[in-house]
């Protein structure tokens, strides 16, 4: 940490922690209530829906001749026709007994949907049946592909135009794409918001994390990064409460999306960064933004906020002329430097992987709710989230104690031997798949949440944002990843959901023992440092190695 890094944070130590910060969390907390709609929301808004295909409109009321019977399960039996039919002119019918719908699709001209579960969804408004079934995987896959692009405007437009103008623009974004996905009658437009809002609540959530993170005290800010988490979780299952009462794809979108509407006001109210505006040199509004805050708090300082706010402005202009000085050639020469170093080359190669891989499974298992239960994605969806809650709460604590990667290790390695045990629970015993799925998921989310604190403090301090925003680029990718196998090859097999978590987080877990321990060790500066920590172990292994060889020759 450089020295006017220390000089911020005893800044930020007198002024303290109150009524000033209170808005900018609360804002973060806006921000994580609207994601869970969007990143774990398909089983809900693109839930596939039982259907009945016929060639032609079948006979008035049938499908309710067939419930009163009490055969309405072999009535929608999901399936295409054997046989395409020739769509012709005279068959092109909008709607039949106001039940049914003319598809165009070859193998299934006429569709019924049972509507006992979702009134509507994505699928089943756009029939993504028979032959556009592949089509399944694009929702999904669209917002992680929007999160992918966000994770690197996010933190552009986050460091050029400041966090809270970040969050403002990712706001209406956001709010603008819902409403036009909900209105527009197109399914490539909805894809295409789709993204849109991917990169919107990226842009959004990102700087707010960072706001949060930088007018919060160091002595309380590890606290604080470990409870923002919490609402997501606790939204995560508040979704699920709000997509049993509202079953309809369009009014769930909304409501996941009504605390933009509460944040966009807040946002104009809460003050920027003033960590970020000393960096930007913009002295007189950082005065007046550190002045409030002193106000809020009612904190004492010992010298006048305009005094510390100019040596805060020289020692940030020193910091900027030194990392300005980098040349393109040798940040170049900087990247070869670091893949040359054998310490470095592992972590390069190790650490992405079990990002990849950690990232696959735990989204994977969240928004598997459709292929794991016939009755409803809800309870499920309600579960992970408490489950992920209470992963939070446990493993961030233990981690203190018993180290990075034993938490690590033992989520991975533990998560995916209860996901290939799940596989061998009989069909008769449907509570113990519940409780190994979710177990499974706990010490997943475990993990994750560990990796969080680890990831970084594997980079030394001068590559270390770099570093980690590698890191998540490749746990996006294994989001993107995701629904290819619970969209696609879940619904030809039931049992390759289980195979591709459990070979995930065994494989994620063999990353681990070749990976540095953190806990309780200075954070590397330098390349040098990582060689060093490297080095040391090695020697210490040696020792212990010839200690032991020692003690069995003497005996």
């Amino acid at each position: 940490m450089s020295d006017y890094d220390d000089s911020f944070d005893v800044l930020l130590t007198s002024i303290g922690f109150g009524r000033w910060q209170a808005p900018i969390i609360l804002a973060t907390v806006l921000v994580a209530a609207q994601l869970p709609v969007h990143l774990v929301g398909s089983p809900f808004v693109s839930a596939p829906m039982d259907f009945h295909c016929s060639p032609t409109p079948p006979a008035e009321n049938q499908s309710a001749l067939f419930n009163a019977s009490g055969t309405n399960d072999t009535y929608y039996d999901n399936k295409c026709l054997e046989v395409p039919v020739n769509i012709s002119d005279d068959l092109m019918e909008e709607t039949y007994n106001g039940t049914g719908y003319f598809t165009g699709l070859p193998t299934c001209p006429y569709i019924e949907y049972d509507t006992s579960i979702f009134t509507s969804t994505i699928n089943s408004d756009w029939h993504i049946v028979c032959d556009h079934d592949n089509q399944r995987p694009f929702y999904q896959m669209m917002y992680n592909i929007g999160g992918l692009i966000g994770s690197s405007l996010g933190g552009h437009i986050g460091d050029r135009f400041g966090r809270k103008k970040s969050v403002q623009v990712g706001c209406v974004t956001h709010l603008v794409a819902v409403m036009l996905t909900v209105t527009v009658p197109s399914y490539p437009f909805i894809l295409l918001m789709r993204m849109v809002v991917g990169v919107a609540m990226v842009v959004m959530l990102l700087p707010a994390w960072s706001l949060a993170l930088e007018v919060t005290p160091s002595r309380h800010r590890s606290l604080v990064g470990m409870l923002m988490g919490l609402p997501y979780s606790i939204f995560v299952a508040a979704n699920a409460i709000i997509a049993y009462y509202i079953r309809t794809w369009e009014y769930l979108l909304l409501a996941g999306a009504f605390p933009g509407v509460i944040l966009f006001p807040l946002a104009m109210y809460i003050d920027e960064s003033p960590r970020w505006l000393v960096q930007k040199l913009r002295e007189e509004k950082a005065i007046r933004v550190l002045e409030s805050a002193v106000n809020f708090n009612n904190a004492k300082l010992s010298e006048p906020v305009d005094v510390t706010v100019k040596k805060l402005v020289e020692a940030a202009k020193e910091s900027a002329g030194a990392s300005n000085s980098q040349s393109l050639r040798s940040q170049l020469q900087e990247l070869l430097k670091y893949v040359r170093s054998p310490a470095m080359r592992v972590i390069l190669i190790l650490s992405p992987t079990l990002w990849f891989l950690q990232s696959f499974l735990y989204l994977s298992v969240a928004v598997n709710a459709n292929n794991f239960t016939t009755s409803g994605p809800f309870l499920y969806m309600a579960l992970t989230g408490l489950m992920d809650g209470s992963a939070i709460l446990l493993s961030t604590p233990l981690a203190t104690r018993l180290g990075r990667k034993v938490i690590i290790f033992a989520g991975m390695f533990g998560g995916g031997v209860l996901f290939f045990l799940e596989l061998l629970v009989p069909s008769g015993y449907g509570w113990a798949r519940w409780i190994l799925v979710m177990a499974g998921f706990l010490l997943v989310g475990g993990s994750f949440q560990v990796n969080y604190i680890y990831g970084p403090e594997l980079f030394p301090t001068e590559t270390r944002a770099r570093g980690f925003g590698f890191l998540n680029l490749l746990g996006n990718i294994g989001f993107i990843c995701t629904p290819f196998v619970t969209e696609n090859l879940a619904k030809h097999a039931w049992w390759t959901g289980g195979v591709f978590f459990g070979v995930s987080g065994l494989l994620g877990s063999f990353t681990i023992p070749l990976l540095p321990e953190t806990r309780n060790k200075p954070l590397p500066e330098t390349l040098q440092d990582v060689e060093d920590r490297r080095n040391k172990k090695l020697m210490e292994k040696a020792k212990r190695k010839n200690e032991r060889a020692t003690e069995e020759n003497t005996t």
